[in-house]
């Protein structure tokens, strides 16, 4: 993609802080919106990581640029949450919206570690880049439950048959 193509460690910094504040914020926001303890659970998990991935950032930033006040992008490219009316979103929908965020958000790392000069800014980039693609995987299992079992996330708890009993020869 284009948008990343000539940016300096300044702005590369900048836009990844931008997208960890917009990933943290979504799955509060889908936290607040499932009743299922174990999925809730696990969005609360993905928003501490953001938190986490975060805080490494504004490290680096401060390490890397102490005299320079951290100014966040308007708009962030990735992810492409901002200016999503998440209000109208259903829960899949959202689970589809956080994983395309994840998928850019790794790969964003991952073009701008491959274009780093530094070798602990490639690092935490790479770093970056992989767990961002975990968490992808970890959306996409759960995507695949709210989509065929609607309702999973509705469910304070979702048994998969458990109280089901064969009947059959």
């Amino acid at each position: 993609m284009a948008y990343n193509e000539g940016l300096t460690a300044l702005e590369v910094l900048g836009i990844a802080i931008k997208s960890e504040i917009e990933a943290a914020l979504l799955y509060a926001r889908m936290a607040g919106l499932v009743h299922n303890t174990a999925l809730a659970s696990k969005l609360a998990f993905l928003r501490q990581e953001e938190e986490k991935h975060r805080e490494m950032l504004e490290s680096l930033y401060a390490r890397r640029f102490p005299d320079i006040e951290l100014q966040l992008p308007a708009k962030s490219p990735v992810p492409q949450v901002q200016g999503t009316d998440l209000d109208d979103m259903t829960v899949p929908e959202l689970f589809q919206l956080a994983m395309q965020a994840e998928q850019m958000a790794a790969d964003f790392y991952s073009r701008e570690a491959d274009r780093s000069n530094d070798q602990a800014g490639r690092t935490m980039l790479r770093y970056l880049s992989n767990v961002e693609r975990g968490h992808y995987h970890l959306l996409q299992t759960e995507y695949e439950l709210v989509s065929r079992f609607p309702s999973y996330y509705d469910a304070d708890e979702f048994h998969f048959g458990d109280e089901m009993m064969h009947i059959g020869p």
